[in-house]
């Protein structure tokens, strides 16, 4: 499910009356989340909002209040999410203060749009002309590649923890594993969601127990899907993304962009 998570630059910022307009205007399936920092604490649960962030395959607007360092607190903030493979869509700028910033943070902000909200406790109308579905499915930034190279997007690996055994767990417990591997790194192999699970848990050796247990091709859980054609796990319902293919020949290299 597409998810916007609100980063605030600083913990003294209110952003509630922000996410209640957003999720009046939000597209239908797109959760509103908001967190005061990427490396702060979850409130519910163990490690850092990034890393669950990263799980949830979460799209991130930052929201800077208008002030003397908006932005370099801003662009901190896009960094961080843009390091770790979150995609950035937006760079709210709350109240006023930093006219003469916005130039750096268009510059410096990539394909972040940077928008305006003068009055952070009443946003509804400013919200209704943001283009809300285009930021739930925006997309990692490319890493810079020289000239000559392909860019590609960050890689988000799956980070490994202990799993249920495979041998004795049946699917209840193996699919919403393989969905979170999915989630981190898809779309991805079926052999590799099936070979981190196994590692996870402890397995030398990967046998077809785990692959009878959890899923099979042709197979469409409430999870994810499993694609006839070429064996590839990716999250139920996923918005289209667009992949570089590089075809290589005698005469040339080219690149061709694919959606799947």
């Amino acid at each position: 499910m597409p998810e916007l998570l609100l980063v605030s630059t600083t913990q003294g910022l209110d952003v509630r009356d922000l996410v209640r307009a957003l999720e009046r205007q939000a597209p239908e399936g797109v959760t509103v989340r908001s967190a005061p920092g990427l490396l702060t604490p979850v409130r519910d649960g163990d490690g850092l909002v990034r890393d669950a962030a990263r799980r949830r395959g979460a799209t991130v607007v930052v929201v800077a209040p208008g002030g003397a360092d908006v932005a370099n607190h801003a662009l901190l903030t896009v960094e961080g999410a843009r390091s770790v493979g979150l995609p950035v869509a937006a760079v709210v700028v709350a109240g006023p203060g930093g006219a003469d910033q916005r130039a750096v943070l268009r510059e410096h902000a990539g394909a972040a749009a940077v928008v305006d909200l003068p009055d952070p406790q009443t946003p509804s109308s400013t919200v209704a002309g943001w283009p809300l579905s285009e930021w739930a499915v925006a997309e990692p930034a490319p890493v810079g590649a020289a000239p000559g190279e392909v860019a590609l997007a960050p890689y988000s690996a799956w980070e490994l923890r202990p799993v249920p055994d495979p041998r004795a767990a049946g699917r209840g417990a193996i699919d919403p594993v393989l969905a979170e591997i999915v989630a981190a790194e898809g779309p991805i192999l079926a052999s590799r969601a099936y070979g981190l699970y196994n590692k996870a848990s402890g397995g030398k050796k990967l046998t077809s127990a785990l692959e009878t247990a959890a899923a099979v091709p042709t197979t469409v859980t409430s999870f994810f899907e499993v694609p006839t054609a070429n064996d590839t796990l990716m999250v139920a319902v996923s918005p289209e993304r667009k992949v570089m293919s590089l075809r290589c020949s005698a005469a040339k290299p080219s690149l061709e962009t694919l959606t799947v």
